[in-house]
């Protein structure tokens, strides 16, 4: 493996407060998307779209529980003292836990911006049916 990249407490704690604005606006926009997909089941009488449905409830539900868990993890390396004994770097095991916490929030956030492009797409199609 590479070398980890060392993390300075000022840059986590900048990036930490920028992480926690962007889950909640995940789980804001997944809820948003929740509704809009109840709206739809109500609408529609189509197997096929239901099938759909269920699809996209059960990706949601799963969105769901990738944010509890990404706000799990940062809250927990959010109680950590931020300070190194040098006073600069956070130690070893929080900048290991910071750069896997900076790494699964990039992939969440490409599977959700995706998930939403796929949703947005078949909604559209399903309306214009």
């Amino acid at each position: 493996m590479g070398k980890m990249t060392s993390v300075n407490s000022n840059q986590f704690g900048q990036e930490r407060d920028i992480w926690r604005g962007k889950l909640e606006r995940f789980k804001q926009k997944n809820v948003l998307l929740k509704y809009r997909l109840s709206e739809m089941v109500d609408s529609s009488e189509g197997s096929q779209f239901l099938q759909t449905a269920e699809y996209f409830q059960n990706e949601l539900l799963l969105i769901d529980d990738n944010l509890r868990n990404l706000f799990f993890k940062l809250e927990e390396l959010s109680s950590f003292p931020l300070q190194s004994k040098n006073g600069k770097e956070l130690p070893n095991n929080i900048a290991a836990g910071y750069n896997k916490l900076k790494k699964d929030i990039f992939h969440f956030e490409k599977r959700f911006e995706d998930l939403s492009k796929e949703f947005d797409k078949k909604m559209s199609e399903n309306t214009g049916s």
